[in-house]
């Protein structure tokens, strides 16, 4: 037996399994551990394990919030493009997350929109819509590509994470809405007719959570501040999220708002845009703005395929110093989450595939993001010359000949062969040494009858001189 082996008795072994049995309590978990309540259709945060986590619907959202919504959290969501609303799509994947997992959904606003907003919810596909994205949309391809071996086990360039069992292109059917509403899985609040419409509503959204419902409830307010509420200051919004901050934070509920391109460009008041979306960041747990192309048509061609950009204002710190978007976000990139590199904060866009809605970072192309081919001829590049460092210079200079000036022909000069021309002569410098002065003339005499001359003059013959900053990388 080797000396570093101990021998364990079976009667201490026993004894030893036989206690922990009956104590339920080992060495890595204590017997004062309480385990946490565990609703259907949530999931424990990776950083505080008595934190419950609401799946968005959408897996890549999910990675900035930190694994999900904490319940007891408001999502706050902007979109300031008027001709799209991608705020109003993001917001539906939540609650039909919720419809789907069979937990309570609450919708506040006026009847037709509150109806007009279910009837839009993404649903499952079924067994024969069943499939993959394509591969131009970036899913995953049932055929296997032909390449080199050493290649075959390396991991795909993928710009998104996480994945989602809603399909946009599929809605919720009309007999499963029946079935959940008269189950009271979804539930319509109205908004009040008069009066203060933000206590008013506040007041009403209580009364359905004390409705008794054993399961989480999801609470979405599509747009609010829009036509149906009246006319809001930024005060009564900021003091519509605190309250319902308040009214959720006891109970095992979540909510997602909405606010209308108006109220997300700009405040109602004469606050500026910036400190407006401060504000309503700092009034919500989680915000973020969803900001399409469709103002400035000239932005999808740069950033192609993304529909639009995404910025995060504020993360969920429920129970939390730090954020833990900040360290487990992939996505985001700052923290050390699998595959984030931690080097600074990635840009983020959105895209809306033919099935799926996903977040993933975006990256301008090898031509600053035009798809174009370029046609245009590269143009040369100047040598720099840089006289803070030694080095040596390497000169050359070129003595070309000068042509004569043409004599008209006499029978002595078809009688004498014309002169050949004299090669061009390269004389090459190194280091210091002076400069030779140039040839100062070049004569070409074409003798005729009657000794007449013809002189042909060049002050200052052209010299070429090429300077770099390598000598060895000089070519003759």
């Amino acid at each position: 037996m080797p000396s570093f082996t101990r021998r364990v008795p079976a009667q201490r072994t026993a004894a030893a399994g036989a206690g922990a049995g009956a104590g339920g309590a080992t060495a890595s978990t204590p017997a004062t551990a309480a385990p946490s309540t565990n609703f259907e259709g949530t999931r424990p945060s990776s950083s505080a394990p008595g934190l419950r986590l609401l799946p968005s619907g959408i897996g890549s959202l999910d990675d900035l919030l930190g694994g999900g919504l904490p319940l007891g959290n408001v999502l706050t969501l902007l979109s300031p493009d008027p001709h799209t609303a991608w705020a109003r799509l993001v917001a539906r994947h939540v609650a039909a997350q919720g419809a789907v997992s069979r937990q309570r959904v609450i919708v506040l606003a006026e009847r037709g929109d509150a109806r007009a907003f279910v009837d839009g919810l993404p649903w499952v596909e079924g067994r024969d819509d069943a499939g993959s994205e394509s591969e131009t949309e970036g899913g995953a391809d049932d055929g296997r590509t032909r390449i080199a071996w050493r290649y075959d086990r390396m991991a795909k360039f993928q710009t998104t994470v996480g994945s989602s069992n809603l399909a946009a292109n599929t809605t919720i059917p009309a007999d499963v809405r029946g079935h959940l509403e008269s189950k009271g899985n979804i539930v319509y609040v109205d908004l009040p007719a008069g009066g203060d419409a933000v206590s008013g509503a506040i007041v009403a959204l209580a009364a359905a959570l004390e409705a008794p419902f054993d399961g989480v409830t999801r609470v979405a307010v599509p747009d609010l501040g829009g036509i149906e509420w009246g006319r809001l200051s930024s005060v009564d919004i900021t003091r519509f999220l605190v309250s319902l901050r308040a009214l959720l934070r006891p109970r095992a509920a979540s909510a997602v708002v909405t606010l209308p391109p108006r109220l997300s460009a700009s405040s109602p008041d004469s606050t500026p845009p910036s400190e407006w979306v401060t504000s309503v960041a700092w009034a919500s747990d989680a915000c973020l703005t969803l900001a399409g192309f469709g103002t400035d048509p000239t932005l999808a061609p740069v950033f192609a395929p993304a529909h639009g950009l995404l910025t995060l204002h504020s993360f969920p710190t429920t129970h939390h110093l730090l954020a833990p978007t900040t360290r487990h976000s992939t996505l985001l990139g700052v923290g050390g989450g699998a595959g984030s590199g931690g080097a600074g904060e990635n840009n983020l866009g959105f895209r809306l595939k033919r099935k799926r809605f996903v977040v993933e970072t975006v990256h301008l192309g090898i031509e600053g993001g035009s798809s174009e081919r370029r046609t245009e001829p590269v143009q040369p590049v100047a040598g720099i010359v840089r006289p803070d460092r030694a080095q040596a210079k390497v000169g050359v200079e070129v003595e070309a000949v000068a042509e004569a000036e043409p004599v008209p022909p006499s029978a002595h000069s078809e009688q004498q062969p014309a002169a050949k021309p004299k090669k061009v002569r390269a004389k090459v410098r190194f280091g210091d040494e002076p400069e030779a002065p140039p040839a100062a003339h070049a004569h070409a005499h074409s003798h005729a009858h009657g000794h007449s001359h013809a002189h042909g003059h060049s002050h200052g013959a052209p010299r070429v001189e090429i300077r770099h900053d390598r000598p060895d990388l000089y070519e003759f």
